[in-house]
């Protein structure tokens, strides 16, 4: 490989760095809390809500009750599952960036706290199934969407060394979860990150635009 040691396996956050997807998510979460009779955050707060796990969200930004927040993720799934989750869009230019990275001999992975089912579904519907060798996401049965285990069951089922390995995303999430799984970070920052946050948690690089993430994994040097 020689001097330019640029990295191999690129592991991609799925909302907010691959999808758009706020419409159908805020749509689900009016629906379900209007069910529960809980008050519906300003716009600000419910765009937090994506991108985290919904239980957290919910315990974050609505009351700290575990029973409700548990709730709140099955109603939200009850509009979610139908029609919620096909309300997004693919960023411009970013299926055009996967197809690029995987013509250029890059392995390409989603690391994303959304059931596994749903973003296979998203990603058949939307023509970039192809582009990824593995979907690292939990089941439906486990709250636990940490994202330094979805980055670390990636780099093992690779059998990658940790060096070759890019978490490409746009929540402090998706930062954090690369520094505490050793490995370099891309923030992009058309998602859903308020401003200055990347920068805060430590992001190794930063792209403003699909075709940046392309530019700057192409340029990468260790």
């Amino acid at each position: 490989m020689g001097m330019n040691m640029a990295k191999k396996y690129l592991l991609f956050d799925f909302d907010g760095t691959v999808i758009d997807n706020s419409e159908g998510i805020t749509a689900c979460i009016r629906y379900a809390l209007g069910k529960m009779g809980v008050p519906v955050p300003d716009e600000n707060t419910l765009r937090r809500f994506i991108g985290p796990s919904l239980f957290d969200s919910y315990m974050n930004y609505c009351e700290k009750n575990e029973e409700n927040a548990a709730r709140f993720v099955e109603l939200y799934r009850e509009r979610y599952a139908p029609k919620g989750y096909l309300e997004t869009r693919l960023y411009d230019g970013i299926k055009d960036t996967l197809v690029k990275l995987k013509a250029d001999g890059k392995v390409l992975a989603v690391c994303s706290s959304k059931p596994l089912e749903f973003v296979e579904k998203i990603a058949e519907k939307l023509g970039i199934h192809d582009c990824f060798s593995f979907f690292s996401c939990p089941g439906f049965a486990t709250h636990d969407s940490d994202k330094r285990s979805l980055i670390e069951n990636a780099v093992e089922h690779f059998g990658a060394d940790k060096k070759d390995v890019l978490m490409i995303g746009d929540t402090e999430f998706d930062i954090n979860g690369a520094n505490e799984a050793g490995v370099d970070s891309l923030g992009v920052l058309y998602g859903f990150a308020e401003d200055g946050t990347l920068q805060k948690c430590g992001a190794t690089a930063l792209a403003g635009s699909p075709a940046e993430v392309y530019r700057v994994i192409s340029e990468w040097k260790n």
